[in-house]
């Protein structure tokens, strides 16, 4: 059964402990705090608006890549209930690590805008 977290989030941009940031500086203490509660193979839902846009730079290919499993992330906005039906995310496998580091600093460049208040 995957574990599901849920935060509110932005192109590029996650929600966490009452701030924001990129996905990719994030994705590393979402991680942490499920790493204690399940299985390591467990899927993740990761259930926060555009977690899937962007593709390889991704908040949800983030976390993928910090936690070492599969993550469900979705395009657009997108809740509870909607996540829930079939077909409505899409699948993020963790990534070599080349690619990860690529993606890391890419998703960081890419969410210096919407932090600064552009595209909110």
């Amino acid at each position: 059964m995957p574990i599901s977290i849920c935060k509110h989030g932005a192109p590029f941009v996650v929600q966490h402990e009452n701030r924001y940031g990129s996905g990719a500086s994030q994705s590393s203490s979402l991680s942490k705090s499920i790493r204690h509660i399940s299985n390591s193979h467990e899927e993740i839902k990761f259930i926060s608006c555009y977690s899937a846009n962007g593709a390889c730079f991704s908040n949800a290919q983030m976390l993928a890549n910090a936690s070492g499993r599969p993550v469900i992330g979705y395009y657009g906005k997108i809740n509870k209930l909607t996540a829930s039906l079939d077909n409505s995310g899409r699948i993020f496998r963790p990534q070599h690590k080349l690619a990860a580091n690529i993606c890391y600093v890419g998703n960081r460049l890419l969410s210096a805008p919407v932090q600064l208040g552009f595209g909110l």
